[in-house]
């Protein structure tokens, strides 16, 4: 349970202690009492806010607004880590009160299990900014072309690594199974229209299996399914490759990697975020910050992680320190998105499909006092110098 004290319940909300007691006693406020302490318990709260009002009136009478924003986030890629600091630190409440202090925040956290149920949320609004790997980056930009109600519109990266890396096939310690070129007679899992699964079905063409099984699992089956020997291989990103490495159930055939870069980046549908621009701009301060947390304060980020997700600490630190952590969106980068486009879908730099905005990147920089980017993708190879 995750318990307030009145005095922290007494900052959220921004009123007196009489307050308080008074909503305590007259509009069923949950509380618990141990001995004389009183505590709140924060997924109460956050209940209870949810179904009393969308309002509060403080002592003086001054309504204060509820401001609700729904994120989405995958605390199961390692690529896409930023979003759990982001929320176990407090990042976007702390620069949402920058931006609307007399508001009350409601922030839901959605942890998906995969891309393609967060693009869901974003194209049904239950969801305003998403976390996704690049080939659900590229699904969101093809629903796009097909519905008028939703345009797709990348914010910024997040995780990359290079030539695929971080994405691997991985097989039981005692399988026949040596390399790639062995996986023809092999039953493979992957996760359905994932990054993964999309560079399965590249791989398996380049090596002229077209006919190999593959069944589609979410990736805690497909650890469990190479643990037990229920499937011959499966493609997994990060961290389960390495929890598989680490507790000695799997052996990774490929661990410098499947094809082109691996990226994830966060998305939003354009006309909410351009209705909702301050929002978005206070978000990509937050994903900045984590960016910087994981540079300068690791063994903080690492430990945040490792009570967030429950995964092994050394596995954190392997994952982590291997992932280069840039939001700057690179020429090179939209050259990736574009490869992993279905032949004849639009391209990125055209009106279809997803858009990028670079204003509000570049005015979270600028807020944050960083070095500004400027004002088209950057050229040339990802930058030594300015990891932003």
């Amino acid at each position: 349970m995750q318990l307030l004290t009145l005095q922290e319940a007494m900052n959220v909300f921004g009123v007196s202690r009489a307050t308080i007691d008074r909503w305590r006693h007259n509009k069923q406020l949950p509380f618990i009492k141990i001995g004389k302490e009183v505590f709140i318990d924060a997924k109460q709260l956050e209940t209870w806010i949810r179904s009393y009002s969308t309002s509060v009136k403080t002592d003086t009478g001054h309504e204060r607004k509820t401001l609700r924003v729904a994120i989405g986030y995958q605390s199961g890629t390692a690529h896409m880590w930023s979003p759990l600091i982001i929320k176990y630190v407090g990042l976007f409440e702390e620069e949402l009160r920058r931006f609307y202090p007399d508001h009350l925040l409601d922030i839901d956290w959605h942890n998906g299990s995969n891309g393609l149920e967060l693009v869901e949320g974003l194209v049904t609004g239950k969801l305003n900014i998403a976390s996704l790997g690049d080939y659900p980056i590229t699904i969101s930009g093809n629903l796009s072309k097909i519905l008028p109600s939703f345009q797709s519109v990348l914010l910024a990266f997040d995780g990359k690594t290079p030539n695929g890396k971080g994405i691997s096939v991985v097989v039981h310690p005692s399988s026949s199974i040596e390399s790639l070129s062995d996986l023809s007679n092999a039953t493979i899992s992957t996760v359905a229209h994932s990054s993964a699964g999309y560079r399965l079905h590249q791989l398996l063409s380049s090596l002229g299996h077209y006919e190999a099984p593959i069944i589609h699992r979410d990736m805690g089956d497909c650890l469990d399914g190479i643990r037990e020997r229920r499937v011959g291989a499966s493609v997994m990103w990060e961290p389960y490759l390495s929890l598989l490495k680490e507790s000695g159930s799997g052996k990774i055939l490929h661990e410098e990697g499947l094809g082109t870069d691996y990226l994830t980046g966060v998305v939003a549908d354009e006309r909410w975020a351009r209705d909702n621009e301050t929002i978005v701009i206070a978000y990509l301060k937050a994903h900045l910050r984590a960016h910087h947390m994981i540079r300068n304060e690791f063994d903080k980020v690492v430990t945040i992680i490792h009570l967030a997700t429950g995964f092994s600490i050394p596995v954190i630190h392997r994952v982590l320190s291997g992932v280069r952590w840039d939001a700057a969106i690179y020429a090179r980068d939209l050259q990736t998105l574009e490869h992993l486009e279905s032949p004849g879908s639009a391209s990125f730099t055209d009106d279809k499909g997803i858009s990028i905005r670079m204003n509000y990147l570049q005015s979270a920089f600028e807020q944050l006092r960083l070095p500004l980017l400027p004002d088209a993708p950057i050229k040339g190879a990802w930058s030594s110098e300015f990891v932003y």
